[in-house]
């Protein structure tokens, strides 16, 4: 179905600046289609060791007010029937792709931030992600598993297969039917890896964007499929058996699946569906500061907080070792005992008159009280981006807050550079003042 309608927004915002308002049969094909949006299924995995933002899906657009559209932390393109959904960055392109070089080591190419910048950058990301994903699965070799057929003959070939030769004996023939397991490489895995390649490579359209590593292990699985085999059923996918060496080739095949179902960049759709493919935006600045952050941290510990196997919790129980209330902070800096920094990552606009949720309030002074006492006072962050168009908020200005209990540590509310250099230099003046304090207290 040939596209005609275009509606455009940005993260974080309303319709790009310039664009039409929305007309009545707009108006309602978005009221149709928010309400039917599930992010998680449609989301590009920027890391998949990351499990915080899993079970915290936001809506991709929420309803104002005074009746109008916001789009939140996702960027990429939504189909349904002949409409588009395309949310944009507001940060730009290249700012977005300047994150995902320095978090993922990922060079984007020119054209990504060119025309059509939302489809390319998402399919390089896409790809990226697929590349990675394979290249740790191939590590052990081939996507080999075992198939079960049978046979029927006067001898049996591995297992007897009870059940199947009753009838044949009922019949008085003398075959039996017995099952064998071998390996196959032939199997709906690898089918879903070659078919959400060719997607890939048509999307991509550019030399040398699988890696040598893939370059030379692509062949090897068309040659036991053919070019253009049939894809899997979900179905399938689910009944295959991994041993413990493929196990990393499930999360492979879940995601060629979602490729070569054309569930990206240049999809279609009926008009009873939707599809598409999205970023969030709050991952990829997370992981972002993260690699600031380790840049500046210099003989500090930087510890991931979303993938670390931590054991602090809110509250214990009274009698028993019953805990409740796990607590993940994005960045743990020091030692996680007795940490001199916690550090939340926040993809949202720092503004007055409300500049900082409730729940985000209660979410660092949560950290800040399971992480103080005995002399430990860790400085708490929330780290904002710092956007073109943001005023200083009087939560920023007056900072660092004080906890009301006064044991406890600060707390502070914060917007970043976005560029790399200013959010490295940034964060080695917090940390500097961090050291400072540190070696007063242990001077005195």
């Amino acid at each position: 179905m040939r596209i005609r309608e275009r509606i455009v927004y940005q993260d974080l915002g309303g319709l790009v600046p310039g664009t039409k308002n929305l007309n009545n049969a707009e108006n309602k094909w978005l009221e149709e289609l928010a309400p039917r949006l599930d992010p998680t299924s449609m989301l590009v995995p920027i890391k998949y060791s990351f499990t915080k933002h899993q079970d915290q899906a936001e809506p991709v657009l929420t309803r104002q007010l005074d009746g109008t559209w916001r789009a939140g932390r996702y960027i990429g393109e939504i189909r349904s029937g002949n409409t588009i959904l395309e949310i944009r960055p507001r940060l730009g392109f290249p700012i977005i792709a300047a994150w995902a070089s320095a978090a993922l080591n990922l060079k984007i190419v020119p054209r990504a931030a060119g025309k059509n910048g939302t489809s390319f950058l998402i399919a390089e990301l896409q790809a990226a992600a697929w590349r990675r994903a394979l290249v740790d699965a191939a590590r052990h070799g081939m996507p080999a598993i075992r198939a079960t057929e049978h046979h029927v003959g006067p001898s049996v070939r591995g297992r007897l297969d009870v059940p199947g030769t009753v009838p044949y004996r009922a019949r008085r023939s003398p075959n039996l039917v017995s099952l064998t397991q071998p390996k196959v490489v032939d199997n709906p895995v690898t089918r879903v890896i070659v078919l959400a390649d060719r997607v890939l490579n048509t999307r991509i359209q550019r030399a040398g964007w699988r890696g040598p590593r893939i370059d030379e292990f692509i062949p090897h699985l068309r040659a036991a499929t053919g070019p253009r085999p049939a894809l899997p059923t979900r179905r399938e996918l689910r009944s295959v058996r991994y041993s413990p060496i493929t196990q990393p080739y499930k999360a492979v095949a879940d995601l060629s699946w979602l490729i070569a179902k054309n569930k990206g960049p240049q999809g279609d759709s009926s008009t009873d569906t939707h599809d598409g493919v999205l970023l969030d935006v709050a991952e990829l600045w997370e992981l972002f500061l993260l690699h600031c952050l380790r840049a500046a941290a210099d003989d500090l510990t930087v510890t991931h907080g979303t993938t670390a196997d931590l054991s602090t919790h809110l509250l214990h129980a009274a009698t028993g070792g019953q805990k409740l209330g796990r607590l993940l902070p994005d960045f743990i800096v020091g030692d996680d005992a007795a940490p001199t920094a916690i550090i939340d990552a926040k993809y949202k606009r720092l503004n007055d008159p409300f500049p900082v949720n409730r729940e985000d309030l209660y979410q660092l002074t949560s950290y800040l009280a399971a992480h103080s006492g005995g002399g430990i006072r860790p400085r708490g962050i929330l780290a904002y981006p710092l956007l073109p168009d943001s005023a200083m908020s009087s939560a920023e200005a007056n900072g660092p807050w004080s906890l009301q209990w006064g044991g406890g540590g600060t707390a502070e509310f914060l917007r970043l550079p976005i560029e790399a250099a200013g959010c490295i230099d940034r964060f080695t003046k917090i940390l500097s003042s961090d050291r400072d304090t540190v070696d007063r207290h242990n001077y005195s």
